[in-house]
């Protein structure tokens, strides 16, 4: 691989934070770093291959000499500066949910459909953190028997909405714990001890934005534009990885044997599934792993050709961070 300029735009984000931790142990060859944050956050410092980098704020001209520009801020931000780091000749990876959907960027995640990456046109998106883990699974199953329809219940960790989330659900708790009533300035409810079934905005259609990103993103990840798939998304009180049960059918026979084969086969995926010994997936032990967890496959007993499957991962490193950085040592490798 060639030593790149990168560039990563909310750095001192929780996924920005994992991004780099992840470049770091995978010694990504990195020529300069640079990394940008909001403007609360400037001057802080980071560290990276035992050297100190200080956070700046980003504007247009900072993306001039940048091969790799990293995106990890939000929507917002990918939409008021990813163009131009475009123009100025990087090839851009964006987190957000700013361009997934768009036609003419390719949405990644490299054990999936790693040959799109030669695909850009200066710019690669990558999926929600629960897209990622839900189609890790339906990957392998769909190539050897067709998909039918998928319906998927997401139990999403707080995490997955950033350091003020964490730290308001940690405030939560602690006041619970001590008998004080928690201040509802991040959630819209109480969600210590509690969950919460709104994922993002409420659209007309009675879904969350959250909930159509699952749909939306899993049929452009796997190519399947057509796919009957629904979504509820939930919040549960976690603070790290989230989980999903995922029900399938399939247009033939596929058993639970066979899933089980093709899914311990599959790259990215861990098969943990032994009922008689309460061998299951759980969030507390998928944190800080590279892999997507499937367990409780089972057949569904009200359609003929039916499974059901409970999927976890650490919703920050194998959701998001881990796609970015083998994109971009895809990039630095061409």
């Amino acid at each position: 691989m060639r030593p790149c300029r990168v560039a990563l735009i909310g750095a001192t984000g929780v996924v920005g934070g994992e991004i780099l931790q992840l470049m770091e142990e995978r010694e990504f060859p990195v020529q300069t770093l640079t990394v940008f944050s909001s403007a609360h956050s400037e001057g802080q410092r980071l560290s990276f291959h035992n050297r100190s980098v200080s956070a700046r704020t980003l504007t247009k001209d900072e993306l001039q000499n940048i091969d790799i520009a990293i995106f990890a801020a939000g929507s917002e931000a990918s939409q008021d500066f990813a163009q131009h780091a475009v123009d100025a000749g990087a090839v851009v990876i964006d987190c957000s949910r700013a361009f997934r959907l768009d036609p003419q960027v390719p949405l990644c995640v490299p054990e999936i459909n790693a040959q799109v990456i030669a695909q850009h046109d200066g710019m690669i998106a990558v999926p929600h953190s629960l897209t990622t883990q839900v189609a890790l699974a339906l990957a392998p199953l769909h190539a050897a028997v067709p998909l039918k329809r998928v319906a998927v219940a997401a139990y999403q960790s707080v995490s997955g909405m950033g350091h003020a989330a964490m730290r308001a659900f940690d405030q939560q708790l602690r006041d619970m714990l001590n008998f004080r009533q928690p201040e509802l300035d991040v959630f819209p409810h109480q969600l210590a001890f509690n969950c919460i079934p709104q994922c993002g905005d409420f659209l007309d259609n009675g879904y969350t934005s959250e909930e159509m990103a699952i749909i939306d993103e899993t049929r452009k990840l796997l190519a399947l534009t057509e796919l009957p798939i629904t979504a509820t998304a939930v919040w549960v009180p976690l603070m790290h990885s989230h989980a999903a049960a995922v029900t399938l059918e399939t247009e033939q026979p596929l058993s639970p044997a066979l899933a089980r084969d093709l899914l311990d086969e599959a790259p990215g995926v861990v098969v943990e599934d032994d009922v008689s010994r309460l061998f299951y997936p759980s969030p507390v032990r998928t944190n800080g792993r590279d892999e997507a967890y499937v367990g409780r496959i089972r057949s569904d007993l009200s359609v003929p050709h039916g499974l059901h499957l409970w999927v976890v991962a650490d919703n920050l490193r194998r959701g998001v961070a881990l796609n970015v950085v083998q994109i971009a040592e895809a990039l630095a490798a061409a």
